[in-house]
Parts: C-alpha cells; sequence; structure tokens
C-alpha cells in the first residue's frame, strides 16, 4: 500500500515539473523573453495564410495624358489695302472731281500739300560775335495759296466731310482723310498756287468686282 502512494506522488510530481517547465517558456504579455541582462531573440514570425494570390494583369490600362490647354491670342485680320490712285498736280484756279463707289470702308486719302512760298531777304545786326550786318531769309507761303478737298455723298448731294486749307503751315504739309463708312463718293478738290500730291488705298476687297475704280 505504501508502495502505491509513493509511486502516484512520484507521477504527480513529474506532471507538475512539467507544467511549471511550460508556464515559464510562456510568458503572459506574450513577448519572447531572454537571459537576465541580454537583449530578447528575435520571434518568429508567424507565416500569413496565402489567401490572397500575386496574378498576372489581364490588361493594363495605357494612361491617358491630357495636354495643358494653350491660349491661343485672338486673331484680328487687318484688311489688305490697294492703292487705286495717285497723282501730283498743280491747282491754279482749278477743280478736279474724282468718284469712287466705297462698299468695304475704310477709303484713306493721303495728301502732301505744298502751296508756293514767298522769300523774304532781310539784313539785320547779328546779336553774335562783331555785331555785323548779316542777310536773313524768310519763307512764308503764297498769301493766295488755297486748298479745299470736299467729299460728297453722289447719291444724297450731302457734304460728308470739307477740309478747307485757307492758311498753310508745316501742319498742313502732309494730311490724311479717312471715310470710315460705306458710301458712293465724290471727292472735289479746289485749289489755287499749290502743288498736291493725292494717293488713295482701299481695302482689296473693293477691287474684287469692280476693275474700273474711279467712273
Amino acid at each position: 500500500m505504501n508502495r502505491q502512494v509513493l509511486l502516484l506522488a512520484a507521477v504527480l510530481s513529474i506532471i507538475l515539473v512539467l507544467a511549471c517547465a511550460g508556464c515559464s517558456e510562456l510568458p503572459v504579455d506574450g513577448r519572447v523573453i531572454g537571459s537576465e541582462g541580454g537583449d530578447g531573440a528575435a520571434a518568429t514570425p508567424t507565416a500569413t495564410p496565402n489567401w490572397v494570390q500575386v496574378a498576372t494583369p489581364i490588361r493594363t490600362q495605357e494612361p491617358t495624358v491630357t495636354a495643358s490647354p494653350t491660349e491661343t491670342p485672338s486673331q484680328i485680320e487687318v484688311p489688305g489695302y490697294a492703292e487705286i490712285y495717285s497723282n501730283k498736280v498743280y491747282l491754279l484756279y482749278d477743280v478736279m472731281a474724282l468718284n469712287y463707289d466705297l462698299k468695304v470702308p475704310a477709303m484713306i486719302i493721303d495728301l502732301d500739300i505744298h502751296p508756293d512760298m514767298y522769300t523774304n531777304t532781310k539784313r539785320i545786326y547779328s546779336d553774335f560775335g562783331t555785331k555785323d550786318l548779316i542777310t536773313i531769309k524768310e519763307f512764308y507761303p503764297d498769301p493766295h495759296a488755297d486748298l479745299i478737298i470736299t467729299i460728297i455723298d453722289r447719291d444724297t448731294g450731302d457734304v460728308v466731310e470739307e477740309n478747307d486749307f485757307a492758311q498753310f503751315t508745316k501742319e498742313n504739309e502732309r494730311h490724311t482723310i479717312t471715310l470710315r463708312y460705306p458710301g458712293n463718293y465724290q471727292l472735289e478738290i479746289t485749289g489755287n498756287n499749290v502743288e498736291v500730291g493725292i494717293t488713295i488705298s482701299v481695302p482689296e476687297a473693293n477691287l474684287v468686282d469692280n476693275d474700273n475704280p474711279f467712273s
């Protein structure tokens, strides 16, 4: 009887020792505990279950490259102009007239004006140096010179524009008249003791069905 009790006690002791050994290897917080005073050994990672498998793409979509929009500057079409008349005349109590039916404006009339000039010669004392008498010449337009440019609407007889150069100055040597509206115009030029160059230009669109610009 005593032998059986001792044998049972020995078996229980072995079981208790094994159970305690298992508890010392598994810490409560799940971390690996190394030797005292040293770093713990790296834990062996648990393999991830192979739920998702890497596969070969069936169709690869090419990226769409969107170009940045570029601003195109607004283009203003400037009509090409054609010179339809150019002449230089000397007027001595003369009147000349030119007709033109302007379909597409604007008509540009450039004038190069040169009235007869008088020369006045004088002798005056110089304001510099020895104060000697010197000869100077002064130029001024002929008082009888004049020029009148009149633009008339042939359909109504109304005067559209009139330029009267009764007193000539250097600012009058070149002058430009611009007709900005379509119309059947008559240009009348009246002058005396004056030479005038006349150049008329219109957009080329006026010449499509008009081979003879002036009637």
